[in-house]
C-alpha cells in the first residue's frame, strides 16, 4: 500500500473557488487536480507550466535590465539549475 501524507495550504479564498470550478467542469476533485500536478512534476522534473515574472525587468532602473541578447543564457542557467539530478 502507498503512504500517504496529509499537507497543507493557504489559498486566496476568491481563487480558489475559481480554481475548484474549474476542477469541477473538468470532473476533478481539487484533490485530484493537485496529485495531477505533483505527479507532472515528477515525471518532467519541472513547474508543468511557463512561469514569467513580467515586472523583473520593467521595475528595474534601465542600467540594471540584462541586455536581450543574454536573456538566452540566463535561462538556460536557470534551467540547468532546476533540472540538475541530485547527488546520492
Amino acid at each position: 500500500m502507498i503512504k500517504t501524507e496529509v499537507y497543507q495550504i493557504r489559498l486566496d479564498s476568491n481563487e480558489k473557488k475559481q480554481a475548484f470550478a474549474v476542477f469541477k467542469q473538468l470532473g476533478l476533485t481539487p484533490a485530484q487536480a493537485v496529485r495531477m500536478f505533483f505527479r507532472q512534476v515528477v515525471l518532467t522534473q519541472s513547474i508543468p507550466f511557463n512561469i514569467e515574472n513580467k515586472t523583473m525587468f520593467t521595475a528595474a532602473p534601465q542600467h540594471d535590465i540584462i541586455p536581450e541578447e543574454n536573456h538566452q543564457d540566463l535561462f538556460l542557467e536557470l534551467d540547468q539549475i532546476l533540472n540538475a539530478k541530485p547527488k546520492t
